[in-house]
């Protein structure tokens, strides 16, 4: 009885012990909330963490040292004519410059904060983006980027962001041609700029609803991969040198399964290429090597058999309800039909965690807007990254199975522990006041950076994946 009770305390007691405070600094925003911002980063090259918080009035900087302790901070006004925190890099120094933009992306800000000699200072400048669709932003190895779509010239152009300069380069995409039948057929920069485009985090894990998107940007070393899956039959991807901007070319074939048609897609992670490939008959992942070094590997199922390689039950979720359990792999791929495909991977405890499913927006009635996703250990409440754009008519369904491979693509039967996002999410439900958060991966691990208004404290709280040690409890 007393071995039952300290197993059933322990596993009450495991959200408190997933966590860690890392530290607090107290910190008062004004009224009114509306105007309040946060915003957290690492110093890729140097380890060290910063928490940006703005009201209305004043912006303070709030600097922590290797081990995560204060360090400094900086305060400056909060100018209303930028309003948007857009994003950071770091000058040649290794001073942390702030991105503020006007509302209409025209106009930007930079806010160089110089913590060795105390002081800050302030640039306007402006990136007309004249004939351009912007597409993304994203911060990579302490530089700031946009991409946009110049509409005349039908190519891509990348703006490099550090301290209060910018580089532009045009990517030349014009050599490349789209492997679709079309009698009018279009550019692939234009394909890009008319699809969503998701950036991908490699180190985080990624929601299967983010990996549907057919267009996908990762931000890796000394490049960028654009990768495209507009066709059932291929992946194309893109690579970007980021010292020369020179673009070359990859196509990854997709093995056909049988008789109809199939929609697909893929996901890149750590020099591998995951696809995925479904109609009501079959289901097949692959991967491939990047470097074209190891032959592809493939795990496939038919309506009929049994999924040998997965690591979950098959789930459907609605919304914010409770996943059900589908019974077989026929019903599975039923449901999973009319969806857009997505494949996820995730590298924790040593092995991938692989997402396999689809998803798709429906009409309700009810008018239960989207709060929740399941992950490993079970639902995920709360907010965590950037959820789709709800209204109160639409609910999400997600249709999906979990696997665990090791490194060589075998399948392992053992169950993953909770990840860190989960006990972030439980956490934020259980503290539904706080509105002005901020996830950061580090290391290991991942940061949540939150502004306590009760307390008028930003506080800094480790959170790891799997289990914590019953030594420990």
């Amino acid at each position: 009885m007393k071995i039952k009770l300290s197993i059933l305390l322990f596993l009450c007691a495991l959200p408190f012990f997933s966590q860690t405070k890392i530290g607090s600094v107290d910190l008062e925003l004004k009224k009114s909330s509306d105007f309040h911002q946060l915003y957290s980063t690492i110093d890729n090259f140097n380890d060290k963490f910063y928490v940006l918080a703005a009201d209305k009035e004043i912006t303070t900087l709030i600097k922590y040292n290797k081990a995560l302790f204060f360090s400094d901070s900086l305060k400056t006004k909060t100018d209303k004519n930028y309003p948007l925190i857009i994003g950071n890099s770091f000058n040649h120094k290794n001073d942390f410059v702030a991105y503020w933009a006007s509302k209409d992306y025209k106009k930007f800000m930079s806010q160089t904060y110089d913590f060795n000699n105390h002081k800050t200072d302030t640039i306007l400048f402006e990136i007309p983006f004249k004939d351009e669709l912007l597409l993304s932003s994203f911060k990579h190895k302490n530089l700031f980027y946009f991409l946009s779509y110049v509409k005349k010239e039908e190519q891509l152009r990348l703006y490099a962001l550090q301290g209060n300069k910018y580089d532009e380069k045009t990517l030349d995409f014009k050599s490349f041609k789209l492997g679709l039948n079309q009698s009018r057929p279009i550019s692939i920069a234009k394909y890009i700029a008319t699809n969503p485009i998701e950036v991908i985090d490699n180190e985080s894990f990624n929601p299967l609803y983010a990996a549907t998107n057919k267009v996908k940007l990762y931000a890796i070393k000394n490049k960028l991969l654009i990768t495209l899956d507009y066709s059932s039959a291929q992946t194309h991807v893109f690579e970007i040198d980021l010292s020369s901007y020179e673009v070359k070319e990859k196509v990854f074939p997709k093995t056909a399964i049988n008789s109809e048609e199939y929609d697909s897609n893929s996901f890149y992670h750590q020099e591998n290429l995951y696809q995925l490939k479904a109609n009501k008959n079959q289901l097949m992942i692959s991967r491939h090597d990047y470097n074209e070094i190891e032959s592809v590997q493939e795990y496939s199922v038919l309506a009929e058999e049994k999924i040998q390689f997965k690591n979950s039950p098959l789930y459907i979720q609605n919304g914010n309800s409770q996943p059900r359990e589908i019974k077989n792999t026929e019903k599975f791929l039923k449901r999973l039909k009319n969806k857009s495909l997505g494949i996820s991977v995730y590298q924790t405890e040593g092995d991938l965690l692989i997402t396999v499913g689809g998803t798709n927006t429906t009409i309700t009635s009810d008018g239960i807007v989207l709060g929740t996703l399941l992950t490993i250990g079970g639902i995920m409440i709360g907010d965590y990254g950037t959820f789709p754009d709800m209204t109160s008519s639409e609910i999400m369904q997600n249709v999906y199975f979990e696997c665990r491979f090791d490194r060589k693509f075998k399948p392992k039967s053992t169950p993953f522990g909770p990840l860190a996002i989960d006990y972030i999410s439980g956490f934020l439900q259980d503290n539904t006041t706080l509105k002005l958060q901020n996830t950061t991966k580090h290391k290991s691990y991942f940061i949540l950076s939150y502004y306590d208004a009760s307390a008028k404290q930003i506080i800094l709280r480790k959170f790891e994946d799997g289990y914590p040690l019953i030594s420990d409890f």
